[in-house]
Formats: C-alpha cells, structure tokens, sequence
C-alpha cells in the first residue's frame, strides 16, 4: 500500500470516527434531556408488561401485572420484550428508562457504522461516509432512541442483516449468509414486518445470481431465517393454538384501507380514522374488512388506486409522524433538545430539506438499478448489492400496501434510503455531466 493510499485511508477512518463521535453526541444528549410525557403508554406499555412478564413468569404475555403466571399470548415478536428484560423494573423508572435507551443509543451508534459498511461496498468512501453521516443525524432515528419501541433495535438488525448479507454476495461466502439470516431473523422476531422476506428474497435475488452464489448464499440466509420465523410460528402454535394473533392481521388490513390517512376526508380524522368510522364496530373477521374494502373501492376507483399504489410508498417514506404527536417525535414531549440546542435545530432543519430529495432520489435509483444499470455505473458484483437494496425497498412498499404505511413504520429504512438517494443523485448528476461533456466534445 503506497503512502497515498495509507494517507487516504487514514483520513476516512478518522472522518468516520468524526461521524460516529456526532451520532453519539447527539443520541445520549437526546436521551438525557428529552422528558416524555408519560412514556410508558400505547405500544411501549404492551412492551413493557410483555418484558415484565417474561422477567417475572418467564412467559410472553402483555397481561396486566398480577399475583398469579398470566397466560401466555402472541400479541407482540418477542425480540423487544427479550432486550426489556436485563433492566426491567417495577413499576417502570426513570432509570429503567435511561438504563435501557444507552443500549438503544450504542444499537444507534452501530447502525451509522453498518451504514458506512453497508454502500462502502459499492459507493465509495466518499459516499459511504456521506450515508453514515446522514443516518448520524437523523433526527426521527435521534428520536427513537428515547422511546420503548422497536424502532432502533429493529433498524439495528435489519442493516446489519443486509450489510452481511451484501458481504455475502459479494465473495459468495455462506459463513456472513448464515449470520444475516440469524440477524433478519432477530429483526422478524422485533417487529413482523420482515417475517416474509426471506422468501421474497428468494425470488427477487434469483434472477440476478449464478447458481453457486445463490446456493452458497442466499438459499442459507433465507433458511436460517426462516428457522428463527418457524421457532415462534412453533410457541404460538403450542402455547396458544394458533400461529399469531388474528387480531394484528385485521387491524393491519383495517388501518391501511384508509385513503390519505382520513375518514372521508375529515382533517380532524387525520392519522387515525378507524376512530371515526362506525364499520370499526362492525368489524367480524378479517372478511369483513376484505369485504368493505372492496365496496369502498368500488365505489371509487380511481381513489384507492392511488392510496394503494402511490399513496401508501409516499406515506411510507413521509416526514410527518402523523399517527401520534407529529414531526419527528411519537409520543407527546415536554422536553427536547430539539426544542433549543441549535445544533440540534439545525441539523433537524437540515436533514428535513434533505429528506424529500433524497427519498425521490431512492426511489430514482430502485427504477434506473432495474432499467438502466449502467446510468450507476456499476459493475456486476455492485449492482448484485444495489439490487438487494431495491429488493428491500421494494419489499417494504409491497408489506405496507396490503397494511397500514404509517410514517413510522419507514424509519427503519432511513439508512437504505437515504444512503441509496444520495449514490443515485451523485452517480447520475456524474452520468448527465459526463455526457454533456461528451456532446460538447463532439461539436
């Protein structure tokens, strides 16, 4: 290695120390100075009693605390419930809560590195950094560290699954295949979204493999996660009788049949319109959801046409947690830095003026990855990479279609995102240059 290269080398490592020391800065600033109110509410306390029970009876129920084992249930992945459990209290602290979010924040601090790992293979330093960079400072992934969801250790499992995955491909090893499947596993025991990917993998990574690397890689990823899937499918099927809770198929189904989020177009319904709709008292079965949505369709065609097909991919990747508090924040705060540190601000205004081109910008690159590769320009092991982030991607947008596409449930796909924007701008802003260059030379 020459002493260039040496210096060069030396420089990206120190400027992804720069980026990481940020990321930690501003994740244990959050942590310290944001103050919820009432942070064990909603979701959180179903995570909560679920730990709390696994801790106390060592059973995954969200029953309400008591003297007598609760019966077992399969409301929620156990993968949160399972991280809770080392620092549960009862009731609930303050340094439960703090104890718990400075795993969040190092879970936080390892997804920006995994990010860098991840386009490191295709995108350069350069862009690499800049991808890492912009996961150190988004402030919807800052925010997460400061609740009791899924949001952080599930976007943890699901980058580091595909950086390993993406290594995989690349050298055709089935070693790092075995362990992204273990980690896409973890990420479908945190939250369901990922329980069939590994099939839709299977099938959209096919075509763009040769029969040794697919076998040496894809084929033990997928099936190491479907094992980790099965094992829980199994413990529901055992303790319970079934393998999930019926109810989280029909809510998804109910809560996503809602064209821009509203009842009828009511504002005041905006983010929850089941709340407003007398069927939601009516509601027998997922049939009877299937039932009314295809009445309402109808009735309107071209409407749900464009929530199932546009409108869902746009609030998948929106900006605005719509659902809850609103902007980057889930549930209602008293205290945040982003109320008046000013790097915090800017960097929170920042990221926001980012967020929309970038998000195009991605979604840019899954067409021109599919189409027109070489507008990348990407060799085959690089597009083999990128097309595993398409895959994703488009995996996301077809999961959320048949459910509810609420802003939150994108966060996770910040880093891919937002990584994935920023190559695609630069690489076809390259692309466009060069070939006026090209025709200027030709005059």
């Amino acid at each position: 290695m020459s002493q260039a290269t040496k210096a060069t080398s030396l420089r990206v490592w120190l400027m992804l120390g720069a980026v990481l020391l940020l990321g930690a800065v501003l994740r244990f600033q959050a942590i310290s100075n944001t103050v919820i109110d009432h942070p064990i509410r909603a979701d959180a306390r179903v995570y909560y009693l679920a730990a709390l029970n696994l801790e106390r009876w060592n059973i995954f129920s969200r029953a309400e605390p008591g003297p007598q084992a609760p019966a077992p249930d399969a409301f929620v992945q156990p993968g949160l419930p399972l991280a809770i459990t080392p620092f549960i209290e009862f009731p609930p602290t303050e340094r439960m809560l703090f104890r718990f979010n400075t795993l969040q924040v190092l879970l936080g601090i390892a997804t920006i590195a995994l990010t860098f790992a991840l386009f490191r293979l295709f995108a350069g330093p350069s862009m690499a950094l800049g991808a890492a960079a912009l996961v150190a400072l988004s402030p919807h992934l800052v925010v997460m560290t400061t609740y009791l969801l899924t949001e952080t250790l599930f976007t943890f499992l699901l980058t580091a699954g595909t950086a390993l995955l993406a290594f995989a491909l690349r050298d055709a090893r089935t070693a790092p295949a075995l362990a992204a499947g273990l980690l896409l596993g973890a990420s479908a025991l945190t939250r369901a979204t990922t329980e069939y990917l590994p099939l839709f993998l299977l099938v959209a990574l096919y075509p763009f493999c040769d029969a040794r690397r697919f076998r040496r890689t894809i084929l033990p990823a997928a099936a190491t996660a479907l094992l980790a899937i099965i094992a829980w499918k199994l413990r529901n099927l055992a303790t319970i009788g079934s393998l999930g809770d019926p109810t989280l198929m029909i809510s998804t189904l109910h809560h996503g049949m809602y064209p821009g989020f509203m009842f009828n177009a009511m504002p005041e319904s905006l983010g929850a319109p089941y709340r407003f709709d007398p069927f939601t008292q009516q509601i027998d079965g997922a049939g009877s959801v299937l039932a009314e949505l295809g009445r309402r369709a109808g009735a309107d065609p071209l409407l749900y046409l464009y929530w199932y097909l546009i409108g869902k991919p746009v609030s998948l990747l929106s900006w605005d947690m719509i659902d809850m508090f609103g902007d980057i924040f889930q549930y209602p705060v008293l205290e945040s830095p982003y109320f008046k540190n000013f790097i915090f601000i800017t960097t929170r205004q920042f990221i926001r003026w980012m967020h929309a081109p970038l998000s195009l910008a991605a979604i840019a690159g899954v067409l021109v990855a599919l189409l027109r590769p070489g507008w990348l320009g990407l060799d085959v092991a690089e597009r083999r990479t990128v097309l595993l982030l398409v895959a994703l991607i488009l995996y996301f947008f077809a999961i959320h279609a048949i459910g509810a596409p609420f802003p939150r449930y994108g966060i996770p796909l910040r880093p891919v995102i937002y990584g994935l924007g920023l190559f695609t701008f630069i690489r076809l802003g390259r692309c466009l240059l060069s070939s006026c260059q090209n025709q200027q030379t030709e005059r």
